[in-house]
């Protein structure tokens, strides 16, 4: 994919201290272009590791202007609440969705989180990249917690990707190898999913694999 967002959709209100990276705008476009493609038309749908909302806002904005249908309940769960008010402004910025939006401040490692549907047809992902021991770790906790596996781990990640998702639904994830680190996270990851989820790689997005995950081989 071109490193240059063709695809802009509104200006986010986001903390200082840390911004989201573009492969959150153009995994939202992807997602978008797959949904469309495919005629599917996901009933709920939850942003996991939410952050301020961009990834299911942009898809909302992109599936609003192209007149398709949009979840009916789409929730954002992030373990840190430094994130609601930004996600609360991008919601209002966004404008009519006729959507149930819904941010959740919970660590999705928790065994029991009320607020959440049972299954998702629908979940979009852009995990922290780095274990603790990788790499000089951030001053700012925002930070911290948004790049780094610090309140979990890929594992439980996936395990409630697992539990989460459909038995109809699609579930898109970026995964980034941490070659400078001598770790292939796509082996990890695949490794994860055997016997439980079909993986399947959608694209390269600068670096990191966008990644297709589903009950059945469907596509």
């Amino acid at each position: 994919m071109s490193s240059i967002n063709l695809f802009p959709t509104f200006e986010y209100s986001q903390p200082d201290e840390y911004h989201f990276s573009h492969d959150s705008v153009f995994l939202a476009r992807r997602v978008f272009e797959f949904l469309r493609d495919k005629n599917i038309d996901p009933k709920t749908a939850l942003d996991l590791c939410a952050g301020s909302g961009v990834i299911g806002l942009d898809l909302m904005f992109h599936l609003r202007t192209a007149g398709k249908n949009r979840p009916q309940v789409f929730d954002f769960l992030d373990v840190q609440d430094q994130y609601r008010n930004h996600f609360e402004e991008n919601v209002r910025r966004l404008g009519t969705v006729q959507t149930k939006l819904q941010f959740i401040n919970c660590n999705y490692a928790d065994e029991n989180i009320g607020k959440l549907a049972d299954t998702y047809d629908l979940i979009v992902c852009n995990p922290p990249y780095f274990s603790m021991d990788q790499g000089k770790l951030p001053v700012s906790n925002l930070k911290l917690r948004s790049r780094f596996f610090v309140d979990s781990d890929l594992e439980s990640l996936f395990a409630f990707i697992d539990k989460r998702l459909s038995q109809q639904g699609f579930a898109f994830v970026l995964i980034r190898n941490q070659l400078e680190h001598k770790q292939n996270q796509l082996s990890v990851v695949q490794e994860l999913c055997n016997g439980k989820l079909h993986l399947k790689v959608l694209d390269d997005v600068r670096g990191t694999d966008v990644v297709l995950l589903s009950r059945i081989s469907r596509i």
